[in-house]
């Protein structure tokens, strides 16, 4: 279980990003309190906390699956973090913008803990402001990205509904808003960015 806190950067570089979500129940209006809600990603130059330095074979897709889960540092925790909703159903982390890694588009992974089971699913960013953030430091002394949202195998099962509703500029940095509709089991129903705005 990742650590809950909402400051999740560490010593991380990177440009900053105020995360806000918001889970409703299938209804699209009844606010999910006290859900546990995970998310972790990539640091600036794509490496996550805890696991190996990954680097995927040409033509190979990245998924959960095929990607080792050796923890080799558990004290590392970086980009890794846990709160629970509140009565609206909000709940949110301060952290940086993801680095990108091989056959992925840019994205933060999050698990919803709902009383019965768990919903996986992902957050994506557009590919205009990544592009725009990927040509400034810490980010540009790497090579160009090999995958956008439109070349990603997983997000064309449904990742133009997890898009984060960005505001802000690529010097300051940005604040990302979604309001995720969990339809029972099934995983994420539907997505709308601003009414997950969060005063919190």
């Amino acid at each position: 279980m990742h650590p809950e806190r909402r400051e999740i950067t560490e010593d991380r570089d990177g440009l900053p990003l105020r995360l806000g979500l918001r889970l409703l129940a299938a209804d699209a209006t009844t606010p999910l309190a006290d859900v546990l809600v995970e998310v972790w990603q990539a640091d600036h130059v794509g490496r996550y906390s805890g696991f190996q330095p990954f680097e995927a074979r040409p033509g190979q897709a990245v998924t959960s699956e095929s990607v080792p889960h050796d923890v080799i540092a558990a004290g590392e925790t970086y980009l890794r973090g846990s709160q629970r909703t509140d009565e609206r159903g909000m709940c949110a982390f301060n952290t940086i913008y993801p680095g990108w890694y091989a056959s992925r588009t840019v994205h933060i992974r999050l698990i919803a803990h709902l009383r019965d089971h768990s919903v996986t699913t992902q957050l994506y960013f557009p590919d205009p402001v990544t592009d725009e953030v990927f040509s400034r430091p810490p980010y540009r002394g790497r090579p160009q990205r090999d995958t956008t949202n439109a070349t990603d195998s997983i997000f064309a099962h449904g990742g133009e509904q997890m898009i984060l509703d960005l505001q802000g500029d690529p010097t300051t940095g940005y604040t990302g808003v979604l309001c995720v509709v969990l339809d029972g089991q099934a995983g994420p129903a539907s997505a709308a960015g601003p009414s997950a705005e969060s005063d919190g």
